[in-house]
């Protein structure tokens, strides 16, 4: 399983965040027609880690996580529900088959506004930057 793979696997399967965006999470954008609020997310960077004797298997991935809306309590409650589904990876080390998530951090967080030639087309997204340790299990 890769980190993508188990990322998406744990936002669908947190109850909150599903009752909010169902299975509306997408790779890197969303598509034309969607309906709010759903959430994307985008790998921005992984840096493998090595030792004297060359890599380790670890690695650290950072993720751009992002939840939009046609409101802004919309996005935000969907970000803050992004936040608690991940929460179990920032307090302990999990295995998922082949793929062991050591942590996950949330380092940064932005609040944008999308404006639209026409207002109700405008949309509210709350960016999330989160740091994943990743190993093999």
């Amino acid at each position: 399983m890769t980190l993508e793979e188990a990322i998406v696997q744990q936002l669908k399967n947190y109850p909150p965040l599903a009752a909010l965006v169902g299975t509306r999470i997408y790779p890197a954008t969303y598509p034309q027609n969607a309906t709010f609020p759903l959430c994307v997310y985008q790998r921005t960077s992984k840096s493998p880690d090595y030792t004297h004797d060359g890599p380790s298997g670890n690695k650290d991935s950072r993720f751009q996580i992002s939840s939009f809306g046609r409101s802004f309590s919309d996005a935000r409650h969907t970000a803050d529900e992004i936040f608690e589904a991940l929460r179990p990876w920032a307090e302990q080390q999990i295995v998922i088959n082949d793929l062991r998530v050591g942590a996950c951090f949330m380092e940064d967080e932005l609040d944008i506004y999308n404006p639209a030639d026409v207002e109700s087309q405008s949309l509210y997204q709350v960016l999330g930057d989160y740091l994943f340790l990743e190993g093999d299990a």
